[in-house]
């Protein structure tokens, strides 16, 4: 993601399938042409198990170099596949995107009083990798994988083309989207603890039935305790406030990767033209073509190869039914 939360292309590769030989080498490559030794990298996938191998082996997500996290929306699919409960399924994900600790864990216990098989399901993944409660700010607010899914619009029908036709079409694209993109502080009230260390509270104002609730912000620590600010890296509308209370720049606080230069320099680089292949290195190696994979030509519209799951199936119909049979239980509670 670049600075203006969208989707910046970093590396692409081509395999045959997902598998550990694959991820391990997609990763090797990662790092010696892209990352190069940078830290404070975060990795953000699926639970994939020979993704998971392939990062162990690695020094850029493995502490302190870097982070690997899991995406929210597998965790919850994951969830509810085995507890089979979408009613839970929506609270887990609210659990998961809660920034506050005291709400994660007052969605935890909710859970547990429902379910006390889907609280253990939870509570033996590492809290750091699906939660932003316990995020640490490694995030900077991104949850799922959604945003990356995108550029598979970006690419649509070119994965059924050649290998060098795809390539082609993949870098096309690419330098089309590089140059394409080459071309709220609410009424609050502030209370001054400490001048020296700029911490205050502020309360926030009643908006129907939300609101009235009180933060702590500490500007020299650059943190507030709804948690946005450590998690998007942008103060939040309570910092906002507090720093207008000591005459600071509330812009001066926004991590340097929201920078207008920064973001400029994310797109600065340019892209070599390919040449004729005549003029290619040797690749050291040989594509061997395997029949047994050859996709049989059916007359009519090609069908996807890709396996459909719990995440794309529509779920109304079940909350809509799990509500009814909440609304039903309480009815029979109320009952004389």
């Amino acid at each position: 993601m670049d600075g203006n939360q969208q989707v910046l292309p970093l590396a692409f590769t081509v395999v045959d399938e997902e598998t550990y030989p694959s991820w391990k080498l997609f990763l090797q490559q990662l790092s010696r042409h892209v990352i190069r030794g940078r830290r404070g990298m975060c990795l953000i996938s699926d639970r994939h198990g020979g993704l998971i191998k392939a990062v162990r082996e690695g020094p850029d997500f493995v502490s302190p170099h870097g982070v690997h996290w899991y995406c929210l929306r597998h965790v919850c699919s994951n969830f509810n596949s085995t507890i089979k409960n979408v009613v839970l399924k929506d609270l887990c994900w609210q659990a998961g995107s809660e920034y506050q600790l005291r709400k994660f864990n007052r969605i935890m216990e909710e859970i547990k009083k429902h379910d006390v098989k889907a609280f253990a399901y939870l509570d033996q993944i590492n809290k750091e990798k699906w939660t932003a409660s316990h995020d640490g700010g490694w995030r900077c607010g991104i949850l799922t994988t959604n945003m990356s899914e995108c550029i598979n619009g970006v690419l649509k029908g070119a994965r059924r083309l050649p290998v060098s036709a795809l390539v082609e079409i993949t870098l096309e694209r690419t330098v089309h989207y590089f140059h394409v993109r080459a071309i709220k502080a609410v009424e609050h009230t502030v209370t001054k603890y400490s001048h020296a260390q700029q911490s205050t509270s502020v309360q926030t104002r009643r908006q129907g039935r939300h609101g009235m609730n009180t933060h702590v912000v500490k500007i020299a620590n650059r943190e507030c305790s709804c948690g946005k600010w450590n998690q998007f890296g942008i103060p939040c509308s309570h910092a906002q406030k507090v720093c207008g209370a000591y005459n600071i720049s509330a812009a001066s606080m926004v991590k340097d990767y929201y920078d207008v230069m920064a973001y400029n320099n994310t797109y600065s680089k340019h892209f070599e033209p390919v040449q004729s292949e005549d003029y290619w290195d040797d690749p050291n190696f040989q594509l061997v073509h395997d029949p047994t994979i050859r996709t049989v030509t059916r007359p009519g519209r090609n069908q996807t190869t890709r396996i459909h799951n719990e995440m794309d199936w529509r779920q109304t119909r079940a909350r809509q039914e799990a509500q009814q049979q909440q609304g039903d239980s309480s009815i029979q509670e109320n009952m004389p």
